[in-house]
């Protein structure tokens, strides 16, 4: 072209070297990601969630009251639904709703919680008619009972703490409450009374030392108790049960560097683990479920502790497992068609795999309560995922 100069010749040589460096490079990147995906993926299909035989767990669920009023009674964004704890009938309309699911599900266990402020309103002065009724309804249909007693329960707000036993105490956020002596006496004392409640009912298999007992609440002011406190509830409760049933303690492990379920297996008969295995989480602002049952390595080996629990001569079992969407929004308004990314029926039976592939002798499903609120709005998938998981199913 007239008036342009050639290019040198080094030049060209040197874009020339430099194209093949970036191409080198970029194939080198691509290479290593491809072997990243490749381990990653390795790691997981050679996992105990892969690889661990199906136990024949004993498929139960958890059951709250409280929960059941509040999807079933209640609605969503109106408090003049809220119902009273102190209506009458309310004992026998719980018993109803259990009744009604173990009729529904065909299962033959039932894990419960004791509400501290439920059955000591006053210091001293008990009420067990609400347990009593739910106890009853699983021995009509020839279920089971575990029995979980303590400061802290299932469900919102985790501790059930009656007023006169916090007065002038001072539990700040974020405090060890059992570390309060007066707190820590009185909630000794009513587990010594519970226990001695149902001492001889034979409904009650076996007994749960508070809940989650080292997660802290995030819905009590960041509450915790110590491992001391729960070893002594532990030793409450074989003090007081003639009949000897074994007790657990349960924990909440999501990844693997959270070692404390050691400490629950060395102070209890029973270590429970709870599972929810779809989680909710956000890439570069964007929402993502992830399934925690698939991350490899970093992932709990509950298949491990299933066999350090049998060779402690103890149990494992699966004390809560995910049968309900994880969501940050009001469950109520998850509806068949308006579903959640995080769950669905189909994930239920899966996670039910996941649980019998750690060797649990025992599987608690979560969301029981829910599961019914969804048959109401005509949706009975969940219903029939769990009767599908049942031994006699498969």
């Amino acid at each position: 072209m007239a008036g342009s100069s050639p290019r040198p010749y080094g030049s060209l040589v040197s874009q020339g070297h430099r194209r093949t460096r970036v191409a080198v490079i970029c194939g080198l990147a691509l290479l290593a990601l491809v072997l990243l995906i490749g381990q990653f993926w390795l790691m997981s299909a050679l996992s105990w969630t892969h690889r661990e035989p199906l136990a024949d767990s004993l498929i139960g669920f958890n059951f709250s009251c409280d929960q059941a009023e509040y999807v079933l009674l209640e609605k969503p964004g109106d408090p003049s639904s809220e119902v009273p704890d102190d209506r009458p009938g309310r004992a026998e309309w719980c018993a109803s709703v259990l009744d009604r699911l173990l009729k529904e599900t065909g299962v033959r266990a039932v894990r419960l919680s004791v509400q501290w402020d439920e059955v000591e309103p006053r210091e001293g002065r008990f009420d067990f008619s609400v347990t009593d009724a739910l106890v009853h309804a699983a021995g009509r249909n020839h279920a089971t009972v575990m029995l979980s007693v303590g400061m802290k329960a299932q469900r919102h707000p985790e501790y059930y703490i009656p007023d006169w036993a916090t007065a002038g105490l001072d539990l700040p956020d974020g405090a060890v409450i059992s570390d309060s002596e007066p707190l820590r006496a009185r909630a000794l004392a009513m587990i010594e009374a519970t226990v001695r409640h149902y001492a001889t009912e034979p409904v009650i298999d076996s007994w749960g030392a508070e809940n989650e007992a080292y997660i802290a609440s995030h819905r009590s002011d960041r509450w915790s108790l110590s491992r001391e406190y729960v070893a002594a509830v532990v030793g409450v409760i074989h003090a007081n049960d003639p009949l000897g049933r074994p007790v657990s303690i349960n924990h909440a492990q999501h990844f693997v560097m959270d070692q404390r379920w050691r400490d629950a297996l060395a102070d209890s008969d029973i270590l429970g683990q709870s599972m929810y295995p779809h989680r909710n989480g956000a890439v570069f602002g964007v929402k993502v479920v992830a399934n925690i049952m698939e991350i490899g390595a970093l992932m709990p080996n509950y298949a491990y502790q299933a066999e350090l629990a049998a060779r402690a001569g103890k149990q494992f079992w699966v004390t809560e497992l995910q049968g309900e969407p994880w969501t940050e929004v009001d469950s109520r308004l998850i509806t068949p068609e308006n579903p959640s990314d995080n769950l669905v029926a189909a994930d239920l039976k899966a996670n039910i795999r996941y649980a019998r592939r750690t060797g649990a002798s025992r599987i608690y499903l979560w969301g029981a309560e829910w599961w019914l609120y969804q048959q109401g709005l005509g949706d009975t998938s969940w219903l029939n995922a769990v009767r599908a998981s049942l031994p006699s199913s498969r």
